[in-house]
């Protein structure tokens, strides 16, 4: 793990603003519908697909099931562009299972306590496939500037 400076990307998908059993019972919904309308997303970068937690307030969660587009792309209709500025994370490459991630999250969330990184919510999940066949991840925490 270590502390990196990733450039501001932008990013079109879908956002999903939910409390935590709402986010549970939405997102697997959201995400095959995003899957199936991937062709409709133009500029893309690539079809490799990011789950970002944009925010967290009180029990509310943000969430956004998207892709890297070119800086003057157009949302589809039901989607949204958003871009996502440069900054300070936490990176670790993730290998292993999906279901494995919220544990890599929380040795990220527990090397940055050890380390006196002050970890925002904002966390950036980048490798998912159509297929859903990948098996590396590149997680990203954002770093609060002080």
């Amino acid at each position: 793990m270590n502390v990196v400076e990733k450039s501001e990307m932008t990013v079109t998908g879908i956002k999903v603003t939910k409390d935590w059993k709402g986010l549970i019972r939405d997102m697997p919904v959201k995400w095959e519908e995003f899957k199936s309308r991937i062709d409709e997303v133009k500029q893309r970068k690539s079809d490799t697909m990011i789950d970002i937690s944009l925010e967290q307030e009180d029990t509310i969660y943000t969430q956004c099931i998207c892709v890297e587009v070119e800086k003057n792309a157009e949302a589809p209709a039901g989607m949204e562009t958003i871009v996502i500025p440069s900054a300070k994370y936490l990176y670790h490459k993730h290998e292993g299972s999906l279901v494995s991630i919220a544990e890599t999250i929380g040795e990220m969330y527990q090397y940055g306590k050890e380390h006196e990184l002050n970890l925002e919510t904002m966390k950036i999940d980048i490798g998912y496939t159509i297929q859903g066949d990948e098996t590396t991840h590149d997680l990203y925490i954002k770093v609060k500037e002080l």
